[in-house]
């Protein structure tokens, strides 16, 4: 598997390599089964998951920059050898997208956004 260094992307979840997290993020707790869940699918329970320990995920800080087109996860800071980005059931099991391998540092969660004719919504899969 191909390590990838500075932008990734898994169906509706992009990743950027940044320099340094900003001010006024917040320690993300990891759900029930010690992952860190990117975005999960609305409709078949799939979801993009970190399931690494190196990996520590953030969030703003400000309630008011958090809104319906903000992603689950804002930062990932990942140490070590890197962390393996998967798209899969809660069981474990792969869902629609290749596992991506990602490398030390610190990245930012994109969500993928879709136009409508009244507003611009996070994308649901």
């Amino acid at each position: 598997m191909t390590t990838i260094n500075k932008i990734a992307r898994q169906g509706d979840v992009v990743l950027v390599r940044i320099d340094a997290l900003p001010e006024g993020v917040c320690e993300a707790k990891r759900d029930k089964h010690g992952h860190i869940v990117l975005a999960e699918g609305e409709l078949h329970g799939h979801r993009h998951a970190i399931r690494d320990l190196n990996v520590v995920a953030y969030l703003r800080n400000e309630s008011a920059e958090r809104d319906a087109l903000s992603a689950d996860v804002d930062y990932l800071q990942i140490t070590g050898s890197g962390a393996t980005l998967n798209h899969e059931l809660i069981s474990g099991q792969k869902a629609d997208h290749e596992p991506i391998s990602l490398s030390p540092g610190i990245w930012k969660v994109v969500g993928q956004r879709t136009y409508s004719p009244t507003k611009i919504v996070r994308a649901i899969d």
